[in-house]
């Protein structure tokens, strides 16, 4: 993966054509391929001195006016939005579709600032407890938000900033912004690196909309406009740190000390392998770290504020269907956390023992909502840790992957997913090892023919038992390979072990193999 070595890490890290605009009522619809996960409390504006009764905004000042005719540089910005849709109706509906465009568009840039790096090494929870960390002093990793918490956040914050800017007033940041906050807090990272990403993100912002200014303006208006248009961002910057860092200390605050953090803080100790004694641990955790456990990484892709009750509760059915008798739950940031089940004699099930059970010990099913990884059942301490690093890799290939996670639903099995873990170790030498071994092969509209062959591949070559098995004519298993051979330029049996490797990848991570780990960025 991300050479995420060591616990700690994995904590860190699991964190053209210029349109018309429509000014008279709702712009006309474009077709909305946001995120769909429900944030509150996103932009409540309490006053807005520049909309009339109407309910259709009156047109900002000179001074502001010309924020209406900025333009994305793709036209089709606005496909690619991620924030809540209601949000960017509202912010279309006040700017027009052209400057909301613009925002998002800018919003890629900033969520592609390099994030804040941690202050040494290893960031870790005891950076606030004065403990040394165990893990070996190389490691180093960058700590950061989640990707997909920094797209939104920035996408909410561009267009936060650009319609204030405008004339169009509001009360709050949007709540999304925050949640950075929170999530930083509840890894037990220094609340500093929320700022200083938060800073790189209005600083990208900031250059953006003063080059864009000169460009709509010209030099010689511009530099009226741009000192009517720094002390308006300054006052807004302003706004937003104070907002943020008052919102820090009460998460602050409300965190350390309590039951979860002390948790976090002790699993944390147990998986960077330092010398614990398990009665101890026991008497702090109510769980025994010397029984044989299987250990589970479950996550939602929404960022709302309603907690990690529900994963805790999909976590207990799985690990009891499993044949758990005590469960181990710690949440990991706003959205996410790891949990472990044990029993007193033999081995939890596995994955694969569930889905090929019956009786009591059925595999449960968990909201679709809701993902879960799992690692293999581990022995004592040693399987505590094993099981958690073999469920964050699968969580972290499952995430690669994105949405649809190649047809797969949860729970995700480390089983089954290990060999595609083992070769994606390096992501960037993976991405052109597929692309070179699956040449035209990697196309988007060659997915049917990829499926095929590794379905020959995996079947040893038998065209009956592929026929079968996509129920599908042999003379089409046989059209598909003859084909599949004559744009690899080879037979699929010449260095079968790296074709096949390369479908699995592909079968695995979808578009992601092909594209990269920079993809988007």
């Amino acid at each position: 993966m991300n050479h995420l070595s060591g616990p700690r890490d994995r904590l860190h890290a699991l964190a053209e054509s210029d349109g018309p605009r429509t000014t008279g009522g709702f712009p006309s619809p474009l077709p909305y391929r946001g995120g769909g996960r429900h944030v509150e409390s996103t932009h409540r504006r309490a006053s807005r001195p520049a909309r009339i009764s109407g309910g259709e905004p009156e047109s900002p000042p000179a001074d502001q006016a010309w924020i209406l005719q900025l333009r994305p540089r793709n036209a089709a910005a606005l496909l690619e939005a991620v924030s809540e849709e209601a949000a960017l109706r509202e912010a279309r509906l006040l700017i027009g579709d052209g400057a909301a465009g613009w925002a998002v568009e800018v919003a890629g840039l900033m969520a592609a600032a390099a994030p804040a790096q941690a202050d040494g090494p290893y960031p870790a929870a005891s950076r606030h407890t004065g403990r040394q960390p165990t893990a070996p002093a190389q490691v180093s990793v960058l700590s950061r938000v989640p990707d997909d918490l920094r797209a939104r956040s920035a996408e909410a914050l561009a267009l936060y900033v650009l319609t204030c800017v405008a004339g169009y007033a509001a009360d709050d940041i949007p709540e999304i912004v925050g949640v950075s906050v929170r999530e930083f807090t509840r890894r037990s990272l220094p609340v500093g690196g929320t700022f200083d990403s938060l800073k790189s993100q209005l600083d990208c912002l900031v250059g953006e909309l003063f080059r864009s200014c000169q460009d709509v303006l010209g030099p010689s208006k511009a530099a009226d406009v741009t000192r009517t248009l720094s002390a308006a961002l300054v006052a807004q910057v302003q706004h937003i740190l104070l907002t943020l860092a008052e919102q820090a200390e009460n998460e602050r605050r409300g965190w350390f000390g309590s039951a979860a953090a002390r948790h976090q803080e002790l699993v944390l100790d147990i998986l960077d392998g330092a010398d614990v004694d398990a009665p101890q641990a026991f008497l702090r955790l109510g769980y025994d770290i010397s029984r044989s456990h299987l250990a589970l990484v479950v996550w939602r892709d929404d960022w709302g504020t309603r907690g990690t009750a529900d994963l805790a509760a999909a976590a207990t059915a799985l690990l009891r269907s499993a044949g758990c008798s005590a469960l181990l739950t710690v949440p990991v940031g706003v959205s996410s956390l790891w949990a472990w089940g044990s029993r007193t004699c033999g081995h939890p099930l596995s994955l694969r023992q569930l889905r090929h059970g019956d009786g009591p010990h059925r595999q449960v099913a968990p909201s679709p909502a809701v993902h879960i990884a799992a690692g293999l059942p581990g022995e004592g301490i040693e399987g505590f840790r094993t099981s958690h690093r073999q469920a964050g890799e699968t969580a972290e290939i499952i995430r690669a992957a994105g949405s649809g996670a190649g047809g797969r639903k949860p729970p995700y099995d480390y089983a089954e997913l290990e060999l595609a873990v083992l070769l994606r170790s390096r992501p960037d030498l993976s991405t052109e090892f597929v692309r070179r071994e699956l040449g035209p092969l990697a196309a988007d509209d060659m997915s049917e023919l990829r499926a095929t062959v590794k379905c020959y591949l995996d079947l040893e070559r038998s065209m009956s038992a592929v026929a079968d098995r996509l129920h599908i004519a042999k003379s089409s298993v046989a059209y598909r390979i003859r084909k599949a051979e004559r744009l690899l330029g080879r037979p699929v049996q010449e260095d079968r072990l790296r074709l096949h490797s390369a479908l699995l990848l592909c079968d695995v991570l979808g578009r992601a193999a092909v594209d990269g780990p920079d993809a988007g960025s």
